[in-house]
């Protein structure tokens, strides 16, 4: 696989919950649609209301963008007739991406345990094709689910995910080339064959990445405390650290023959744009069909 090959870019976006993030959102959407984007990617909320926001969010970014959208679907907090309709709903509005997760129950049933209607992403996979003719993406762990009770049960799931009938699995954001690329021979070595998309978090706010990071298992560099410290106070500098940060990543990974990457936006899209054309992206005009 050749570092020559051209890299295309996903994105990932989470539900507004507010008219002016809903602004915000629209906005970020329009900027990266010029990308040429391989798809958009929308989160799913926990529970209730939450819930509708992310599918109301993912039909809408279908009906209005001309770039092909994933609906994120998890296994907690609804039973499986629940989980299905959800899935009916997103096929029937044109929907035929979707990313697969086991996701966290907050709620618990009278029983007093977490719900679930699959008891795992492996089966939610197996359940989604058989509704219909989905693409469907999993999640992976370089370094490690902090659930799991290893990283080589961590390794057999997702190749269980995957032989379930998912086409890739995107992983969680990390900094360290090295983790990835070691994840990666560790995958083709059990045999995983599909292709294992690295998920990249541009540092808008390190202290944030760091607090979320203790929650999802990724680990953040302690170079990266002296090295934002070191632009104290200075937005504009911070923002090309960060930037910078980003692009060396990926250029490394892209030199091992990676040619794709899903890019965490957080709903804040102009480092993601300058991440896409430092690494070779071309801005075009999107197709946009006319109003009657």
């Amino acid at each position: 696989m050749s570092a020559s090959q051209p890299i295309s870019f996903s994105y990932e976006f989470f539900p507004p919950r507010s008219q002016k993030m809903e602004r915000r959102l629209w906005r970020s959407i329009g900027q990266l649609e010029r990308l040429n984007a391989r798809f958009f990617s929308m989160t799913y909320g926990a529970l209730g209301c939450a819930q509708q926001i992310s599918i109301e969010s993912a039909i809408s970014m279908h009906q209005e963008s001309p770039v092909a959208v994933a609906a994120h679907l998890t296994c907690a907090n609804a039973t499986a007739k629940g989980i299905d309709l959800v899935a009916r709903d997103f096929y029937n509005a044109g929907i035929r991406r979707i990313v697969a997760l086991r996701g966290d129950a907050v709620e618990s049933n009278a029983s007093g345990s977490a719900m679930y209607g699959y008891p795992s992403a492996a089966e939610l996979v197996s359940a989604l094709l058989k509704i219909g003719d989905f693409d469907i993406s999993v999640a992976a762990y370089p370094e490690v689910h902090p659930q799991a009770s290893s990283a080589k049960s961590d390794l057999f799931h997702l190749k269980r995910k995957l032989d379930a009938g998912a086409e890739r699995a995107i992983t969680q954001y990390f900094f360290d080339a090295d983790k990835f690329l070691r994840f990666r021979d560790s995958a083709q070595r059990i045999g995983i064959d599909k292709p294992i998309i690295p998920g990249i978090l541009p540092v808008h706010d390190l202290d944030m990445v760091k607090n979320f990071s203790q929650r999802c298992g990724a680990s953040v560099p302690p170079s990266y405390d002296v090295l934002f410290a070191s632009f104290k106070n200075k937005p504009e500098a911070q923002y090309r650290l960060s930037l910078d940060l980003s692009v060396e990543l990926c250029q490394r990974l892209h030199q091992e023959g990676v040619e794709q990457f899903h890019l965490y936006t957080l709903n804040k899209t102009d480092m993601c744009l300058d991440i896409g054309l430092a690494l070779g992206a071309s801005i075009s005009t999107p197709p946009f069909s006319s109003v009657a």
